[in-house]
């Protein structure tokens, strides 16, 4: 059984994203990230320069679980359960961290926009081809553009082009209906009708991220959202919106059924480029 604050670890575990659901070029996304609350991490922070890259750090690999890209895109990248996978053996070095591989997509160097989707792929690719990862899910999600990877060991990796609309992401197949969790979710977007403002997302988003179990037996209940038993718990949570006229970004250090989010979003706003940057 791999040690419990094991490299590979440090991941999303619920990943909730709307595309265009506030209008064409939008991207919406809520995130809870589910960990041994012994492992060292730091809060979001700006990890790379340029490109403009911040996001939470995983202080044993170096690695990240979301990052946000020039203040538009959103790279996260979540555990996956396969069968027969009980995590890798205690002195297992070869495998890489999955939190690495997650920052160096987010700071590609090459494009912007759906270039930049298209050269993260690009190097998501290599890097399954030189290295061995514990089973994941990667998402790259920007309002141009967006994929999903999913790299399941000895398996062949999977690309998935989401729709625009609302979609879940847990520990099995995007949109997967046989995973409780991910079916709590969905049952629940689709109830009302988009909303209307990036207010109204958050606040939306917030009251998913913080669902516990469902003790009045409703047929869409699953497992918790917000877990707050066992040896991995719900230990922080995001919210990021992109719209053509604004952005938002929210974190939360503890579990959002009860702690208060902070804004972050002059975070994620990249310092203006100075006149030899702009190359004056």
């Amino acid at each position: 059984m791999a040690h419990p604050l094991s490299a590979s670890l440090t991941l999303m575990c619920t990943l909730i994203f709307g595309l265009c659901v506030l209008g064409p070029g939008s991207l919406v996304l809520g995130a809870n990230r589910d960990e041994n609350p012994a492992r060292p991490t730091e809060p979001p922070q700006v990890l790379a320069s340029h490109p403009y890259v911040v996001g939470g750090r995983d202080l044993l690999s170096g690695g990240t679980w979301l990052a946000i890209r020039d203040g538009r895109a959103a790279i996260a990248i979540l555990n996956r359960r396969e069968p027969g996978w009980d995590g890798p053996p205690a002195d297992d070095t070869a495998l890489r961290s999955r939190g690495l591989l997650a920052l160096e997509v987010a700071v590609e160097p090459r494009g912007d926009g759906a270039r930049y989707v298209d050269a993260a792929r690009e190097l998501a690719t290599r890097k399954l081809l030189d290295h061995r990862f514990a089973p994941f899910t990667l998402a790259v999600l920007a309002p141009e553009s967006a994929w999903i990877l999913r790299a399941a060991g000895a398996a062949l990796p999977t690309w998935t082009t989401p729709a625009p609309g609302w979609h879940v992401v847990t520990h099995r197949d995007i949109d997967d209906p046989t995973e409780p969790r991910t079916r709590r979710l969905l049952g629940a977007l689709d109830r009302p009708t988009s909303p209307a403002t990036t207010a109204t997302a958050e606040e939306r988003l917030l009251a998913l991220l913080s669902l516990h179990a469902d003790a009045g037996g409703d047929a869409t209940a699953g497992e918790p959202v917000c877990i707050h038993e066992g040896r991995m718990v719900t230990v922080s949570s995001s919210l990021f919106m992109h719209t053509p006229h604004t952005a938002r970004y929210l974190h939360v250090e503890g579990r959002p059924c009860t702690a208060t989010p902070r804004d972050l979003t002059a975070l994620v706003a990249a310092p203006a480029a100075t006149p030899r940057e702009q190359g004056a």
